[in-house]
């Protein structure tokens, strides 16, 4: 059996338990010209478990904020101050500044095509970019990437590969931070050995580069080791263009909280990745990178008998990075009061996750229109593309 150059990376970067990546740009048209700085780059980040948007962007200027959240509801004085309309929560202290620098774009009442409530339907329809959850076998970033043919890399953390990606002709799978990688001396004799076979011998270089990535210790929760890895990939001159990065903890049927409680703790560590991922990439790639955070679905307005929210419809979004035009809440807002609300319980979506996606894609990546209508989003025509996202 022959082996690809593909499937030979896979399991090379398995048994490294790190990371290569392969010598390209961004689009091949890009590749000559662009150093590692001038390199653009897309992280995309999963919320996965339905983000509750109230938790995190807090609309206090809503006449029926406080009755409708009762115990859920922030004391304004404890929020990070954004407006005279909405306020932060705590917990993204350490992301808090970028939104004042015009880094940070926080979209509330976001959802996809989807209107029910299984986390399983409601993540494949998201990554799949389609409208029926039992027929993915492909992601609509995979079939952007093979559009491409193999100009582009993705890196993902994982143990898998996640449905956005499936189809994609390139991919990185790094392991999940919690797996040991081996020694930097069996990842040097590994090199050697396929130096010595001419079939492999370009290889020897990116499988030292593996080793050193994984071998880099970054303290703390899981989650900030598997943003500082994928920046380490980004970072590189050669390294790949696009990233997948999966976050949980956004399930919070009980014990939900505001300044303190499960949402905070989920909240802040993944703030905290946030920080980290922009610090290991470095100022010159950070105004190169956009990071884009979306999540199944959102959560119900009311409190639960348990403290918590239920699953829900209109949910939460970001834009983060250099290229983003930030520094301000996108879309319209719904409101909270009873008959504003989706089937009297959550909070309406008025803003399509397709639309920031489509943006992100035209304006940011430079798709062509008929990449992003016929291969990434099938019969959505009916969703135009998000505008003023990205910094003239």
């Amino acid at each position: 059996m022959t082996l690809s150059r593909r499937l030979f990376i896979k399991r090379t970067l398995a048994f490294a338990g790190a990371s290569a990546s392969f010598r390209i740009g961004f689009w091949n048209r890009h590749a000559s010209a662009e150093a590692a700085g001038e390199r653009r780059r897309l992280v995309v980040v999963i919320m996965r478990g339905a983000v509750d948007a109230l938790g995190l962007l807090a609309p206090v200027g809503d006449p029926a904020y406080t009755d409708m959240r009762t115990t859920l509801a922030f004391p304004r004085d404890r929020l990070l101050s954004l407006d005279d309309f909405y306020g932060l929560t705590p917990a993204l202290e350490p992301i808090h500044s970028w939104y004042k620098d015009g880094d940070l774009l926080l979209v509330p009442a976001v959802s996809s095509q989807y209107r029910d409530r299984s986390h399983f339907d409601g993540q494949s329809i998201l990554e799949s970019g389609l409208d029926d959850p039992t027929k993915v076998s492909s992601g609509w970033l995979g079939r952007i990437m093979k559009a491409h043919g193999e100009e582009l890399t993705a890196a993902t953390v994982s143990g898998g590969i996640p449905t956005v990606l499936l189809g994609a002709p390139r991919i990185v799978n790094l392991p999940p931070p919690d797996v040991k990688v081996p020694g930097l001396d069996v990842v040097e004799r590994l090199a050697k050995i396929y130096e010595n076979d001419p079939a492999f011998a370009s290889f020897g270089d990116e499988i030292r580069e593996a080793g050193r990535i994984g071998s880099v210790q970054v303290y703390g929760h899981p989650l900030i080791r598997a943003f500082n890895s994928v920046a380490e990939i980004l970072a590189r001159r050669d390294g790949a263009s696009i990233a997948i990065v999966n976050a949980g903890g956004w399930d919070t049927h009980s014990s939900q909280g505001t300044v303190d409680g499960r949402m905070f703790t989920a909240a802040n560590v993944f703030a905290n990745g946030l920080k980290q991922l922009r610090e290991t990439l470095g100022a010159s790639a950070w105004r190169q990178t956009v990071v884009l955070g979306i999540s199944e679905f959102g959560r119900t307005v009311r409190v639960n008998g348990s403290g918590g929210t239920d699953h829900g419809t209109g949910g939460f979004a970001f834009l983060a990075g250099g290229r983003v035009n930030g520094g301000q809440v996108y879309g319209e807002w719904p409101g909270l009061a009873e008959r504003a609300l989706y089937q009297n319980r959550d909070l309406m979506p008025v803003t399509d996750v397709r639309s920031l996606i489509k943006g992100v894609l035209a304006d940011f990546l430079q798709t062509p229109a008929k990449d992003i209508e016929e291969t990434a989003f099938p019969n959505s025509r009916n969703v135009v593309a998000a505008t003023d996202l990205f910094k003239a």
